[in-house]
């Protein structure tokens, strides 16, 4: 009988090696883990500020067309505006971007 190990049997020993190969992917999956769960909750961020963004521009919008409408057409003309201009008026005063849903990206 020899005394040998063989090269399959030295797999089956647990090793410090091996051990710290095994710890160090462990911890690059880890790593890799956190980085995809902190992507997917920018996003998430990113699509609820846009919603919210997005209700609060809307409101700014309605509130100023309804005092806009309740101005006696003398105040209107006044301010340069008609009745039938107050929408457009309203509307050029907020213009957004076409790509303002998202931080991260900029008009090219």
């Amino acid at each position: 009988m020899t005394s040998r190990i063989t090269p399959a049997e030295a797999l089956m020993m647990p090793s410090a090696k091996r051990n710290a190969q095994a710890d160090g992917i462990s911890a690059i999956v880890a790593e890799a883990r956190y980085a995809r769960d902190a992507a997917i909750a920018a996003r998430i961020r990113g699509f609820f500020r846009g919603i919210r963004t997005g209700l609060t521009s809307l409101r700014a919008r309605r509130e100023t067309v309804d005092q806009l409408r309740s101005l006696t057409d003398r105040e209107l003309a006044d301010i340069g505006l008609s009745r039938s201009g107050i929408m457009a008026a309203v509307t050029a005063a907020a213009p957004s971007a076409a790509n303002d849903y998202a931080e991260t990206r900029r008009a090219a």
